[in-house]
């Protein structure tokens, strides 16, 4: 309890020296263990604290602890990083309206971890997961392009990453299912592209995968190697073969 009352004077002292900030970071070390501390907002306000160890390069960890959030709400937690909004996952408040969440941080983002910001949001009452059955793909970028998937089989606290298919080079268009993939029916998903000799893209749009589904998240993805954009363009009507 000690601990815990320590971290939020220091977030308060943090929140008087930098009005306007969204995010902050101390990048510390305990020990030779490389430890990140970051400010997490709700609405603009620094309403608790992200603690990213990185100690272990192939499986980096978070744990997050945010107060004065709405009592027994659902709440997600991401962060934006590059122009990008991810999502790491949801959980609901306790009765005194707190926040713990923890699980694994991608490997990809690390390097740009001390440029992250970090939120949680409010997920609307009554909302779900759209369920699909795969991915329909299209490269406009000039670049070779491969499409995997991140998952999660508990609720969006550790995410893994599937197979992926072969390269589809420009103004190629494909329907992945998440079947060929190896993705676990009933997993929530998220879009991984994988740009040959560039930067992944992940979605931050989240859904569930169904094997009986007829529904498949539509994709495009334009740009140069290193600047690549990963757009979203909604819901297909598509039967599974």
């Amino acid at each position: 309890m000690k601990r815990i009352q320590l971290i939020a004077a220091a977030l308060c002292l943090v929140m008087i020296a930098t009005v306007g900030a969204t995010t902050t970071v101390s990048a510390t070390q305990l020990g030779h263990t490389p430890t990140y501390y970051f400010g997490v907002t709700y609405n603009g306000k620094v309403v608790g604290q992200v603690v990213v160890n990185t100690a272990n390069a192939k499986a980096p960890t978070y744990a997050l602890v945010a107060y004065g959030l709405t009592p027994n709400t659902k709440y997600t937690f991401g962060y934006t990083v590059s122009g990008d909004m991810r999502t790491l996952g949801t959980a609901s408040t306790t009765t005194k309206g707190t926040l713990v969440m923890y699980g694994t941080f991608p490997v990809a983002d690390v390097k740009d971890l001390q440029s992250a910001q970090f939120w949680v949001t409010e997920t609307p009452l009554g909302s779900g997961y759209t369920q699909i059955n795969g991915f329909v793909f299209e490269n406009l970028g000039g670049f070779v392009a491969k499409v995997a998937c991140d998952y999660s089989t508990d609720g969006g606290v550790t995410w893994h990453e599937s197979g992926h298919t072969s390269g589809i080079a420009i103004d190629g268009y494909r329907h992945v299912y998440l079947s060929d993939l190896g993705v676990p029916n009933g997993a929530l998903v998220k879009i991984h592209v994988i740009v040959v000799a560039g930067k992944d893209r992940t979605g931050s749009e989240v859904f569930q995968y169904k094997a009986d589904s007829s529904g498949a998240a539509y994709y495009n993805i334009y740009g140069a190697t290193l600047t690549s954009k990963l757009i979203y363009l909604g819901i297909l009507t598509w039967v599974p073969a």
